[in-house]
C-alpha cells in the first residue's frame, strides 16, 4: 500500500467530469497534499496558510479560492481518508459468497490497520480538533454513522441465515465494535502507551468481533 500522498490523486471519475478544469483541480490537489505531508509533523493549530500554500507552490489568493479555512482542508482530507477506511472494511459489512466469517473479519481488520497506520496523522488530527469545530465533529460523527449503518446491516444479514448468533439490536452492536476500533486506532496513531501493541491487534479485534457476532473462536491463517 503506498504510503505518500500520492493516495489524494484525482480518481477516475473525478479526472473525467473535472478534464475541462484540470488546472484548477491540480492546484486544490497540491493544497492538499502540501497539508497531507505537513501534518505528518506538525498539528493543524500549528500551520499557517502560508505554510499550505508555500508548500504547494501557491499564491495565499490561490487558497482562498478552494477553501475558506485551514480546518475546511482538514475536511476535505478526512473525506478522502475515509474512503479508504471504508474500501479496506468492506469485507466486514458483507463477504463474497462462500468466504467465512473468520477469514473475512481478519482481512478486513488488517486492512484497515494499514490504512490507519498511512493515515493516522491525518485522522489523529481530526480527533484533536472536533471538539473545537463542531462542523468537523458533526462531519465525524456522519462518517462512523456510515460505518455504523453498513456493520448493523451486514449482522442482520447474518443472523437472518443463521451465519451470526443472536445479541443486542444490530446496531447497537455495531456501534459498540464501531467506537472500540476507532478508539483503538486512534490511541495507536497517538502511540499512547495503553494501545494495544500492534502486533496484537489483529488477534484481539478479531476475536472480539467473532466471539460477539458470530460466536466463534479466531485461529490465525
Amino acid at each position: 500500500m503506498a504510503t505518500n500522498s500520492s493516495s489524494f490523486g484525482l480518481s477516475a471519475a473525478e479526472a473525467r467530469v473535472g478534464r475541462r478544469n484540470l488546472k484548477g483541480d491540480r492546484r486544490e490537489q497540491a493544497l492538499l497534499e502540501g497539508a497531507y505531508d505537513l501534518l505528518r509533523t506538525m498539528p493543524l493549530r500549528n500551520i499557517s496558510i502560508h505554510d499550505i500554500t508555500e508548500r504547494a507552490g501557491l499564491s495565499r489568493s490561490s487558497f482562498y479560492f478552494y477553501f475558506e479555512s485551514k480546518w475546511q482542508v482538514l475536511s476535505a482530507l478526512l473525506q478522502r481518508v475515509t474512503a479508504d477506511v471504508f474500501r479496506a472494511s468492506h469485507l466486514i459489512f458483507e463477504r463474497p459468497p462462500g468466504m467465512p466469517p473468520e477469514a473475512a473479519i481478519e482481512q478486513a481488520v488488517n486492512e484497515v490497520i494499514q490504512v490507519w497506520e498511512q493515515h493516522g496523522h491525518v485522522l489523529r488530527e481530526v480527533a484533536d480538533a472536533a471538539a473545537a469545530e463542531p462542523a468537523l465533529q458533526a462531519q465525524w460523527d456522519s462518517i462512523l454513522g456510515r460505518f455504523i449503518d453498513a456493520a448493523a446491516a451486514g449482522i442482520e444479514r447474518d443472523r437472518a441465515t443463521g451465519v451470526a448468533i443472536g445479541g443486542p439490536p444490530a446496531r447497537s452492536l455495531a456501534a459498540a465494535l464501531m467506537w472500540m476500533g476507532e478508539r483503538n486506532l486512534s490511541l495507536m496513531s497517538l502511540r499512547s502507551e495503553n494501545a494495544i501493541p500492534l502486533d496484537e491487534m489483529v488477534e484481539t479485534i478479531t476475536t472480539i468481533w467473532l466471539r460477539t457476532v458470530y460466536g466463534r473462536e479466531w485461529t490465525p491463517r
